[in-house]
């Protein structure tokens, strides 16, 4: 498959994988990026100090045919953009699934080196990053303000293949995928679809209190003729938690997801998160409002 049609796939994925990207203006900006940074290599400065768990260390030598990198910068919410415990699980399929095929480069920004240590440590990441006080990748590459672009797979000649942020949408993983690990083994030829029921898209919550809890409970039926697989289900803000069955829904059969909420402010808010399942749309959109009381 050649890149022109890898780009198409991403910009697919991306404008799906997201209930705000929707708008023909939107999918015109991700057309853009990824027509821009398809074969662009990037530069890796030299001079970038590595930290494990928190302390230095001396950056690990990597010679595999590919190589994934994130940035993240110091705006916004950190550990919002990071999501580390599924890079923890990414890391552990590509570990099984392709070793010695691909890297993981970890470039940060922080602008709270002890709150990234936190997390580290937290979340158990075991990978060596790249601690970039200087912003010294972001400035050499012009990487893109948006944090779904700071994301690339890279090949042997640090020229990108893909771009996109695997653990914002699992279909840019498969894509991902299907490149390192080479079409022939990694193609899925008898994908099945099925079909979603939702009982209510949107949840309206009441008496929900600042930094109280309170949890919406999403109905899904499966209408189809084979099991519906929810394979991940990803959040608009930290502050919104989904929990849902790992186990496939029969036809017919119904499951649960709960989504808890927890305000950091008083006034009116509107959460989403997105299911991402096997049917033929692959994303779901669902949404929690609520008014906060002061």
């Amino acid at each position: 498959m050649s890149n022109t049609i890898y780009s198409v796939w991403v910009i697919f994925f991306l404008v799906t994988g997201s209930v705000s990207c929707r708008k023909d203006t939107k999918k015109a900006e991700v057309e853009k990026i990824v027509t821009e940074w398809t074969g662009k290599e990037i530069v890796f400065p030299a001079d970038i100090p590595c930290s494990y768990l928190g302390r230095d260390t001396v950056c690990p030598e990597w010679d595999t045919p590919y190589k994934i990198l994130l940035y993240t910068d110091s705006t916004g919410c950190t550990d919002c953009k990071l999501q580390l415990y599924k890079w923890n699980a990414i890391i552990e399929e590509a570990e099984t699934m392709m070793p010695g095929k691909v890297s993981f480069h970890f470039y940060f920004q922080p602008k709270d080196e002890k709150e990234l240590e936190f997390m580290l440590r937290r979340d158990n990441f075991k990978q060596a990053v790249y601690m970039d006080r200087q912003n010294k990748l972001y400035e050499a590459n012009k990487l893109p303000d948006n944090m779904s672009y700071q994301c690339f797979l890279l090949d042997k000649d640090d020229k990108v293949r893909l771009i996109g942020n695997p653990t914002l949408n699992p279909k840019i993983w498969d894509l991902y995928k299907q490149i390192i690990m080479g079409e022939e083994n990694a193609r899925q030829e008898d994908i099945l679809y099925t079909t979603v029921e939702i009982e209510q898209a949107e949840i309206e919550l009441q008496d929900t209190q600042m930094h109280e809890t309170a949890t919406a409970i999403f109905v899904l039926k499966n209408t189809g003729d084979v099991p519906l697989l929810i394979k991940d289900i990803s959040a608009s803000c930290g502050c919104t938690i989904p929990e849902w069955d790992k186990k496939p829904i029969k036809p017919g059969e119904k499951t649960e997801i709960k989504v808890k909420v927890t305000p950091d402010g008083t006034g009116y808010f509107r959460k989403t998160v997105t299911v991402f399942c096997n049917t033929k749309r692959g994303a779901i959109p669902l949404s929690v409002k609520s008014t906060v009381k002061g």
